[in-house]
């Protein structure tokens, strides 16, 4: 496990979120008001989210699609749905059922508190950040002169912390780490920026429940009423503060989850095309979006990826300003 040391650019760090009595119950389907339970970690970024009654997996499909409809339809920015008294056994009935479900979800589970999210994934817009990102770090990595196969791509699967587990939207281990329960060494996740909250709860989840071994995670929001993407860099670092250290207090400033560098990327507003004098000329094309461009680069640490030194020319993952902006016209012409 990389130990990490402190850093000044430190922008965010993580304060936990103290866990309510597992006996909380959600009686109705859908629990209309603010109950006990968004106090549960698991619930943070998600306090407008009804929480419905778990009575089956025939209601719990019923709820995924309609949501995913409203999405697609653009009717809707509202990526999960929360589900309450999803046990174990339950959950492992709808992993089974998973593929009628809708492959294109995410879920996390509570085991304490028997709640299960599941974040929706039903279009480009929502896939195409991370799994693009993801290729262009393995990309980067093989330009560097190491094999195709330097890092496992993981995808979605599911990790199990110390009370609830979690699904990645994309995640990458190095060859290093051949034991299939070992955890990726960095982490993508991606979202609407109205789950902006939601997805820095991910980037916390990941690296305190990993116990270390996940380094890095890359939270990507996405913004599409003024085409802006928001990339957040998290990792382990020592809690603010200039504790003494001491031989009865060793480590007075323990580790934990911070946003170490954001980076927004905001297409500039397009020019209007322009016209001849004529009603009946044909309109020509503006010209191609810009793109202003704040926090580059976004660099992501060679070591903390692959768990050894770099030998050159093998060096640090950077994403330059022009490699963002490129990034950025490439997804919003895919999505578009």
């Amino acid at each position: 496990m990389t130990t990490l040391s402190g850093s000044s650019d430190a922008l965010y760090a993580y304060t936990p979120i103290l866990k309510p009595s597992s006996s909380t119950v959600v009686t109705s389907e859908t629990s209309p008001a603010k109950s006990p339970l968004m106090e549960s970690s698991l619930m943070e970024g998600l306090q407008d989210v009804p929480i419905h009654q778990y009575i089956g997996i025939p209601n719990l499909r019923r709820h995924v699609r309609a949501q995913s409809t409203e999405l697609q339809a653009g009717r809707s920015n509202q990526q999960y749905l929360v589900f309450q008294g999803v046990t174990e056994y339950h959950l492992g009935k709808i992993d089974h059922e998973r593929a009628s479900i809708g492959k294109h979800t995410r879920m996390s589970h509570d085991t304490d508190d028997d709640l299960l999210v599941i974040k929706l994934m039903p279009s480009a817009r929502h896939e195409n950040a991370h799994i693009t990102l993801g290729m262009e770090l393995v990309l980067a990595l093989i330009g560097m002169g190491l094999p195709r196969r330097c890092l496992y791509a993981l995808g979605g699967t599911t990790f199990h912390g110390h009370n609830s587990s979690k699904e990645a939207d994309s995640a990458y281990k190095p060859i290093s780490r051949t034991q299939e329960t070992d955890w990726p060494t960095i982490v993508f996740e991606s979202g609407l920026s109205e789950s902006l909250t939601r997805l820095r709860h991910d980037a916390q989840w990941w690296l305190t429940n990993s116990g270390g071994d996940v380094n890095i995670v890359v939270v990507i929001s996405i913004t599409p009423a003024v085409k802006r993407l928001r990339f957040e860099k998290w990792c382990l670092r020592p809690a603010p503060g200039n504790m003494p250290t001491t031989r009865a207090h060793p480590n007075r400033n323990p580790l934990v989850p911070t946003r170490v560098q954001e980076v927004t990327v905001t297409q500039n507003p397009a020019a209007q095309p322009s016209t001849a004098a004529q009603p009946s000329a044909t309109i020509q094309p503006g010209p191609p979006p810009s793109y202003a461009v704040a926090g580059a680069p976004l660099t992501l640490e060679f070591q903390d990826i692959l768990l050894r030194a770099p030998v050159p020319p093998e060096g640090n993952v950077t994403f330059t300003r022009a490699d963002l902006e490129q990034f950025a016209e490439d997804f919003w012409e895919c999505v578009n």
